[in-house]
């Protein structure tokens, strides 16, 4: 079947039930509540139909994403060894410091969400997330929504759909890598992030697949911690097996706090296993764009790894003080990023959350000026990355009356293992495509063929 086809068959049947479609949305939103998909205790915005790839576009994207993870951990590998990586990645100390400490785990990314955008048979990744990735179990939970609401469960292909296996393959992952990391004891888990973190019930979803399996979970604020001898506890439950939700830096941040400094030292010690451990922020960095976009870097990598590499990572470059190579020729960075502003974006290299994101076509010359100095200043703080099109789609609204409007599609694959379980769709009327700032989200269904 083809995209086109199975939009239409959507968007025709919402124009038949125009006068039902904000009820229907209203339940989508109270099925999203029950299902725990809230962001800061509201529904996630969303629209009357899912997003639709081929089969081929779907092979695409795992096949891209499986590679582009191998890609990540061989950076991981030789930020250990190679001056220049480490260099490039520019990892402040404290950081620096629990990422060169043995993580015990073969796989440094057990979770990863690499970004991207996905024009027809064209992807490009705009991001690789391995240190706190959110939304994880919201994929094939939103997925669940869908195909018991009447857009879709009247087609009589929706039966044939392929769905995401995010849940299953998170617990696998998860639970794989406490094997191999080899402590005896039975796993006790706990899911760890701040007591106000947005996504909690997430945690708390997460928290019940555990039980599931058989694992006794707790869901846990870091500064909750507490460590007894050689036994680490999580708001009194004695626990060996650390899903980090909570960000790295954040961590860092609070590293004298009783809680915080507990776990801390239970990881330098390597009484539990934590995952992704902090040796992920090497490819967690904007700065692993960078590399992954150089061609001075092909040596680290297989034939196949730079062909995914060349076809599927935009130029990107850290702003500090030299020259780069863009399309052939050699320029100081920041009179190219000065010369060709519309052609660039700029991120906060450790950022995340799409928080202090400028793009060049859309920001005053002189906001833009002013984040060059920024820059200058503070060496490796920021990226620069080459302008990616944003595909769009139409989707219906209501506002009150039915109708069709553009929204920017942003598909997040998920990894967890090193295997490919599907991808989600955020959408927004922003260039920053992002729920925390506004974003919607929406399925991601893989047509029959």
């Amino acid at each position: 079947m083809l995209i086109d086809q199975a939009v239409e068959e959507c968007h025709r049947w919402v124009r038949e039930h125009a006068n039902q479609g904000p009820a229907l949305l209203d339940d989508i939103y109270t099925k999203q509540l029950e299902a725990d998909i809230r962001f800061r205790g509201q529904p996630i915005s969303t629209f009357l139909r899912p997003v639709f790839l081929s089969r081929s576009q779907s092979e695409l994207v795992r096949r891209a994403s499986q590679v582009l993870l191998e890609c990540a951990e061989r950076l991981i590998e030789q930020y250990m060894v190679d001056p220049e990586v480490r260099r490039t990645i520019g990892l402040p100390p404290d950081e620096e410091e629990f990422a060169l400490l043995d993580t015990g785990l073969r796989r440094q990314v057990v979770v990863a969400r690499p970004d991207s955008f996905l024009n027809g048979d064209r992807l490009e990744f705009l991001e690789f997330n391995s240190d706190s990735p959110a939304g994880v179990v919201w994929t094939d939970l939103h997925e669940e929504v869908f195909l018991s609401s009447p857009i879709l469960s009247h087609l009589p292909w929706s039966a044939r759909l392929e769905t995401c296996d995010c849940r299953r393959l998170l617990i696998d992952g998860l639970l794989e890598a406490y094997a191999e990391f080899g402590l005896s004891q039975r796993p006790s888990a706990a899911i760890v992030d701040w007591s106000d973190a947005g996504a909690w019930p997430e945690f708390e979803v997460v928290q019940r697949c555990f039980q599931e399996r058989g694992v006794p979970a707790v869901v846990a604020d870091p500064l909750h911690f507490e460590l007894c001898g050689d036994t680490l506890y999580a708001d009194g439950t004695a626990v060996n097996l650390v899903y980090r939700r909570a960000i790295i830096r954040e961590l860092h941040e609070k590293r004298q706090e009783p809680g915080v400094r507990d776990f801390l030292e239970a990881y330098r010690r390597g009484l539990v296993c934590v995952v992704n451990p902090f040796r992920a922020k090497v490819s967690g960095s904007k700065a692993c764009l960078a590399l992954l976009s150089d061609a001075r870097f092909d040596r680290l990598f297989n034939d196949e790894q730079n062909a995914v590499r060349r076809a599927h990572v935009p130029w990107t470059r850290v702003l500090r003080d030299e020259s780069v190579e863009f399309e052939g020729r050699s320029h100081d960075i920041f009179e190219l990023a000065q010369g060709a502003k519309d052609r660039f974006v700029i991120k906060p290299t450790s950022g995340y959350g799409g928080r202090d994101v400028m793009i060049g076509r859309e920001t005053d010359p002189g906001d833009w000026d002013e984040r060059l100095e920024h820059a200058a200043h503070h060496p490796v703080e920021w990226t620069m990355q080459e302008y990616v099109e944003i595909p769009e789609e139409d989707f219906p609204v209501f506002a009150p009356e039915l109708r069709f409007e553009k929204r920017k599609v942003n598909l997040n694959p998920y990894l967890f293992g090193g295997r490919y379980a599907g991808s989600f769709v955020r959408l927004s009327t922003n260039s920053v495509i992002n729920v925390s700032v506004g974003g919607g989200m929406a399925p991601a269904f893989v047509l029959p063929g």
